[in-house]
């Protein structure tokens, strides 16, 4: 990989290897040193060690003896620039410091120094760290609010795709802005308008849930371009989780044309199984308020889905909140009823669930009508947003008012 950087100084490469003993889930700042035999200048004399680029290092899989880390997007230096520089506070060689640097792994005691440091050693290593800086975690850490704007995020990246609009193409999300999301990841989107005039249903969800906790609403249009899409997103946060408490996301997609309602529960997994018992216990009681819900007469032979139930469980791999992660997070989607069986056994994991879809073909099978219940009335779904209020604590509803014709056929007219 050092190759390749020397080769194209401008474009970022990617590399892996096995660390041995990495402790964090979190991406951080990568610091690539030059290899022994380039350390020298060709005056001769013991030189300094050098920093040779900069990237991003984050663990990829677990195997029982070691983790395999990720450093990506990694780019040469114009100059290689000595390691001394990261001990050095105003200007003076702190001792401390210097020894509490490790000789590879994550640096766990006065990384702030050592960041603030590497900023101010050169210009071209203030430019690249000011290009990795959004691909980093938030240096207050993966609180439980930043688990939650995950979540949210990723519902709406994922609705949004749905909805017609390419995540790749959601520019909203770039201009996200931290200091206006509050409890809710939909609040920090910034230049979204939401829609002047309300009609039946825009709107009725803010007015429903508006003196439950937070509640943030913003419309999303296109604007004649090749892309068609119209949908309106409402985050409701519980009051008792807007004041700490920890609670979890359900997240609704309903298209208003066919009715159609799909609804995500995010879930984190236990360290030994699938779920807490306590999230089975939130996840059951809101089962059992909501049942099933009635199903309606087929309008034709085609109108039809490959589950009528519409509760799925996400779960995610455990990756922290970026704010420039503009993609769905890694992790799986899982029917309900497959998880209902699986917490039913003595000692429920990961290994019981087999079916299971990623979130592109999970987009593509709700988008052509597949997944999904049909035929549900909006006052229905609110109910089940109600459920989730009372049982998890914060829902986000997209709404989607765009017209399209369904994969299988339960859209298309009848020729005469």
């Amino acid at each position: 990989m050092l190759g390749l950087l020397d080769a194209d100084q401008t474009k970022a490469r990617s590399y892996s290897q096995p660390c041995r003993d990495w402790p964090e889930v979190k991406s951080h700042l990568a610091i690539l040193l030059a290899p022994a035999d380039q350390q020298s200048d060709e005056g001769g004399g013991e030189q300094p060690e050098r920093i040779w680029g900069l990237g991003i290092v984050r663990p990829a899989r677990e195997t029982d003896r070691d983790r395999t880390v990720v450093v990506t997007r990694a780019r040469r230096l114009r100059a290689l620039v000595a390691v001394s520089g990261l001990c050095c506070a105003g200007g003076e060689r702190d001792a401390a410091l210097s020894e509490s640097l490790p000789e590879s792994g994550p640096v766990t005691v006065g990384a702030d120094t050592v960041f603030a440091n590497l900023r101010r050693i050169s210009p071209d290593v203030e430019a690249e760290v000011q290009r990795l800086m959004p691909l980093l975690d938030d240096a207050e850490g993966w609180s439980e609010g930043e688990r939650r704007w995950r979540d949210e995020r990723d519902a709406l990246l994922l609705f949004a795709k749905i909805a017609g609009l390419a995540p790749n193409d959601f520019s909203e999300v770039r201009l996200w802005d931290r200091t206006a999301a509050g409890a809710a990841f939909i609040g920090g989107l910034v230049g979204t308008a939401v829609q002047p005039m309300f009609d039946d249903i825009r709107g009725r969800a803010a007015e429903r849930f508006s003196g439950v906790g937070e509640t943030v609403v913003q419309a999303f249009a296109s604007d004649g371009g090749r892309q068609s899409y119209d949908f309106e997103a409402t985050s409701i946060t519980d009051r008792w989780v807007v004041d700490g408490g920890e609670g979890s996301l359900d997240a609704y997609y309903y298209h208003v044309d066919t009715r159609t309602l799909v609804t995500l529960r995010y879930v984190r997994p236990g360290p030994t199984g699938l779920l807490s018992p306590d999230a089975r216990q939130s996840l059951e009681e809101f089962h059992s308020r909501v049942h099933r819900l009635p199903r309606h007469p087929r309008r034709s032979a085609d109108d039809y889905s490959l589950l009528e139930d519409p509760l799925f469980l996400r779960v995610h791999e455990p990756v922290p909140f970026t704010t420039a992660l503009h993609r769905t997070s890694s992790g799986a989607i899982y029917p309900y009823d497959q998880v209902a069986a699986a917490t039913g056994l003595p000692d429920p994991s990961m290994g019981e669930l087999i079916r299971h879809l990623v979130p592109t073909d999970f987009a593509r099978l709700v988008r052509d009508g597949w997944f999904g219940a049909s035929g549900v009335p909006f006052e229905v779904a609110l109910d089940w947003v109600a459920a989730t209020i009372d049982t998890a604590g914060v829902a986000l509803l997209v709404v989607d008012f765009s017209l399209r014709q369904r994969g299988n056929g339960s859209g298309i007219k009848t020729r005469a």
